[in-house]
């Protein structure tokens, strides 16, 4: 079974079965999706040992927490779902962290290859501006700029993920983007 083929009878009958306390039927889940998870994570953390530690967090929560599975959506959006959720909390621990060392351990960690110190300098302070600015929207709007600026998602993909519809992300990023020039946010 592998992502994008139309497999969701397979899933279901995947899930059903560790349900039913097969824990043997994970196994195809996680091969058909942790490329995807894997992605996700590795966007958040920019370390591929820490998402690839990470990704099989999320196959372990996901399968400790299948029992929450709703049909009334795809298993992949679940899924990235719990992914999501996983690396929120990746990310809220490291900042707790950086926070209870200080910012010379955050500052190595946000180092990138050929930067220059104040080109780092200069980089984490517009990440953190234009992250100030996304947070200042509202939820629908807030959500759709992430999926579609930092998690580089198209229009269908988040339509999927979020079940609306495609025109709607069309226009939530319409106004999203509106409102981030209103704040500062989006030069042009």
């Amino acid at each position: 079974m592998t992502r994008g083929e139309g497999s969701n009878l397979d899933e279901l009958d995947c899930i059903h079965d560790v349900l039913a306390g097969r824990s043997e039927r994970f196994a195809p889940l996680v091969q058909a999706y942790q490329a995807m998870v894997y992605r996700v994570c590795l966007r958040f953390t920019r370390n591929p040992t820490v998402a690839e530690d990470l990704a099989q967090d999320v196959f372990i929560k996901a399968f400790h927490s299948i029992h929450s599975f709703r049909e009334d959506s795809s298993f992949s959006t679940w899924l990235y779902q719990v992914t999501l959720r996983k690396c929120l909390d990746w990310r809220r621990e490291q900042m707790r962290e950086w926070q209870w060392r200080g910012n010379v351990d955050s500052a190595a960690m946000q180092m990138q290859d050929g930067e220059t110190p104040e080109e780092q300098l200069v980089n984490k302070e517009t990440r953190h501006e234009v992250r100030q600015w996304v947070d200042q929207l509202r939820d629908p709007y807030r959500q759709v700029v992430i999926l579609f600026y930092f998690d580089h998602c198209s229009y269908d993909e988040i339509s999927q993920k979020t079940g609306i519809p495609v025109k709607t992300v069309e226009s939530q990023l319409y106004r999203a983007k509106r409102q981030l020039r209103n704040l500062g946010g989006v030069r042009r």
